[in-house]
């Protein structure tokens, strides 16, 4: 056993957490190994001209810009070969909500999109690049590194639509366009919304090319985390070791703990699970975030609990936005209102603001109480659950940070206490 932290004792072993391996066994992981401000034209709120300049000030820095390229490692050539297999493709579309929530975001700012250029990043199959040109994009430049791009320029071709969409087979690091761009649409989000790193694409592409004022779908995300109870998850991994066929088999349960429990576990929970209201972790705005400050995110927690019940871990999910500039309306003959995301106002380490009106923005949601997505929900488990009463106060730190190992991967450093006690669990998502 190790020596407490803070007094208490610590909860198994949680400081051997960076050790190899994957998602935890038995729970399937994304996409392979997934190991894939500005403001609004015209007028508006002080804010949004505020992020205009923001924007101009990062956007007209010649010498940022000519930076040259960071290498394409070992690392980054195996995530793109990871989606040049089909079934990773097929497992992202056949996610209705998935899919039909960004067909819904892009003919909803029909408006913005017709007769305007569009950068595809990470276009996959294409879908989206067509979904594009099916709103009326003049052209679309479809980019991904993976050899399906070789695809999805036959299913452009296929649907004739050669005229329009244009793939680029390579790193939006390195392909070239001769123009800048309208709008960028890009499905960037990873297990943790965070793990992958993809979003540095897309911030890349922004400098690159988009225009003062442009439109990025989808345009916020927000990460949240709550703890949660699983007992169920418990028993199935652990204690079935207690009596197999008979036989005592509990000497293995330390490893079977550490086996089932040591790394992060993508699966489905429900709202029943959830012990307290979730908190913002992190919130993204995708026309001013750098790729400076995805490097390491630090958040304050502090939860009461609901009500009785052994506490096993924390559950995480995220939601994203697709919030269209004010000077376009919306091609559902309403004037949009939400020049700002609905959850604006939230700080990290706030509890999730419900939104006043569902019409405020379309809106992505992998949280367990709305309909599942193949994100489903990323869990951090703890080798012992602590026992914890109604009202009980659980508080601490989150830090999350690019792997040195490989960006893409995620180390997850949990500081927490309650009851007096005092634990660290660290954990890899690789």
């Amino acid at each position: 056993m190790l020596q407490p932290t803070d007094g208490g004792y610590t909860n198994g072993y949680h400081h051997d957490g960076a050790v190899a391996g994957g998602i935890s066994g038995g729970h399937r992981v994304r996409r392979g190994s997934r190991g894939r401000s500005r403001g609004r034209r015209g007028g508006g709120s002080s804010d949004g001209d505020a992020r205009v300049s923001q924007w101009q000030q990062h956007h007209e820095d010649d010498e940022e810009r000519e930076k040259p390229a960071p290498p394409c490692t070992e690392f980054d050539t195996a995530y793109f070969n990871s989606y040049a297999q089909v079934g990773i493709h097929e497992e992202m579309i056949k996610d209705r909500v998935r899919t039909d929530t960004y067909r819904n975001a892009i003919f909803q700012h029909q408006n913005f999109i017709a007769g305007k250029v569009v950068v595809d990043v990470g276009c996959g199959t294409g879908i989206l690049s067509i979904f594009c040109a099916q709103a009326g994009a003049r052209r679309v430049y479809a980019v991904d590194a993976s050899d399906i791009a070789v695809q999805a320029n036959e299913i452009v071709k296929a649907n004739n639509l050669c005229d329009k969409v244009i793939v680029l087979h390579g790193r939006v690091e390195d392909v070239e366009i001769d123009e800048e761009v309208d709008v960028i649409v890009s499905e960037w989000m990873g297990y943790m919304l965070l793990y992958e790193s993809m979003l540095g694409s897309v911030i890349t592409a922004r400098d690159r090319w988009l225009k003062p004022g442009g439109l990025i779908l989808p345009s916020h995300a927000t990460l949240y985390m709550a703890p949660v109870t699983h007992p169920d998850r418990y028993s199935e991994s652990v204690d079935f070791w207690r009596n197999v066929y008979g036989i005592d088999m509990s000497a293995i349960m330390p490893l079977a703990k550490q086996c089932a429990f040591e790394e992060p576990s993508v699966e489905t929970i429900t709202v029943e699970n959830v012990l307290t209201w979730p908190q913002v972790v992190k919130h993204v705005d995708c026309y001013a975030v750098t790729t400076q400050e995805l490097e390491s995110i630090t958040s304050r927690f502090k939860f009461e609990s609901m009500m009785r019940s052994p506490f096993h871990g924390f559950a995480f999910w995220f939601d994203v936005e697709f919030t269209g500039p004010t000077v376009f309306p919306l091609n559902n003959g309403m004037r949009p209102s939400f020049v700002e995301p609905s959850n604006s106002n939230m700080t990290e380490g706030n509890q999730r603001k419900k939104r006043p009106n569902p019409n405020d923005a379309l809106v992505l949601s992998t949280a367990p109480e709305d309909p599942p997505t193949h994100w489903q929900q990323t869990l951090v488990y703890f080798y012992e659950p602590l026992d914890v009463e109604q009202d009980q106060v659980i508080e601490g730190s989150l830090t999350l940070s690019q792997s040195k190992e490989n960006a893409r991967f995620m180390n997850i450093h949990l500081e927490y206490s309650s009851g007096g006690r005092s634990f660290v669990k660290e954990s890899v998502m690789r």
